[in-house]
């Protein structure tokens, strides 16, 4: 059985799927839909940047055991260097369930309207009108989340429900740009890349459960740093010598108030080994859990930008974007 639900910030509206669902069905995805609400894993939160920011920054997260942020220090042509960002105006989710005895699975689609922000900056901190812009988007994002009902002595009716597993959310606007795959290495303290910790592919997301007890876990304040491989179907916008037509950013954190962004770069530098051969990498160190915190949740959203839409006020809007909820924990 089959029912969509669409939930806003303001109310819940149901759309049956079939007009003689049991009340005891309506019940249960009542039940899923507040489990879905409470957990820190699923969700959108953290997409949102507010407003303009420095392609690399750091906010309100726990770093090196302070809370600070972290300013890009990358140039463009001659002079400015450039931010971005999402002002989210409107965002919808909708929830369709296939609900069983003991198993239900969730289908959730978060449909995400709002402003994209470019500006320019040059050396005197002063925004350049003429390069700088803004321009309405449209980003839909799906995954998959599955419950499942264990025995609870303490319940009245003795069970309850759980979420079990989901998988990354995937989406974006536009069809220029794709991540095909994505991996993360440990670093040496001689920042060598080391042991491969976690890697994911296109062709297996959309299935690709990832246990809720067992998400990815990053050691806090560890060194990391992440490979996107993208392909980019043109026409590719560039502006510099490398013949790179899209940017890759890794975004995290739980909220507005507590993220940050790294650029992973294809230009042959660092952890990079080719230019332009659309393998983005960058290193991070690995934020803490929040003061006094042992361990928390944490969600990422890995995206692919083609220039245009950065670069561009006419340009379109073109993007590829994965979410994967992560645990960082002291050592």
């Amino acid at each position: 059985m089959k029912k969509n639900i669409i939930a806003t910030s303001l109310s819940i509206f149901l759309i049956n799927g079939c007009m003689d669902s049991p009340s005891a069905v309506e019940d249960i995805e009542s039940i899923l839909l507040a489990l879905l609400d409470k957990d820190e894993a699923v969700g959108v939160d953290g997409f949102d940047s507010g407003g303009d920011m420095d392609l690399d920054h750091d906010i309100g997260l726990e770093t090196e055991g302070m809370t600070r942020t972290f300013s890009d220090t990358l140039s463009f042509g001659e002079g400015y260097r450039l931010r971005f960002g999402r002002q989210l105006i409107d965002r919808e989710r909708t929830v369709e369930f296939e609900t069983g005895q003991d198993t239900a699975i969730g289908l959730i689609t978060h449909t995400v309207n709002g402003e994209f922000i470019a500006i320019a900056i040059d050396t005197n901190q002063n925004e350049i009108d003429s390069l700088s812009f803004s321009k309405e988007f449209t980003t839909v994002l799906n995954r998959k989340v599955r419950f499942i009902k264990v025995d609870d002595p303490a319940s009245p009716d003795g069970y309850r429900w759980k979420i079990d597993a989901l998988t990354p959310m995937v989406g974006g606007s536009g069809d220029k740009v794709t991540l095909v795959d994505l991996s993360f290495y440990s670093l040496t303290d001689n920042l060598e890349v080391d042991e491969l910790l976690y890697s994911f592919s296109s062709d297996e997301l959309g299935d690709l459960y990832i246990d809720r007890e067992s998400l990815p876990v990053f050691t806090s304040f560890s060194r990391v740093v992440a490979y996107a491989n993208v392909i980019n179907n043109g026409p590719e916008y560039t502006t510099d010598s490398t013949g790179v037509g899209e940017w890759v950013f890794l975004n995290y954190g739980r909220n507005r108030e507590e993220r940050g962004r790294r650029h992973l770069r294809d230009s042959g530098l660092f952890f990079d080994q080719a230019m332009n051969d659309n393998i983005h990498s960058g290193g991070m160190r690995v934020h803490g859990p929040g003061p006094g915190q042992v361990r928390g949740v944490f969600r990422t959203f890995i995206e692919a930008v083609d220039l245009a839409t950065i670069l561009v006020s006419n340009g379109g809007y073109n993007t590829n974007v994965w979410s994967i909820p992560y645990r960082v924990e002291r050592p």
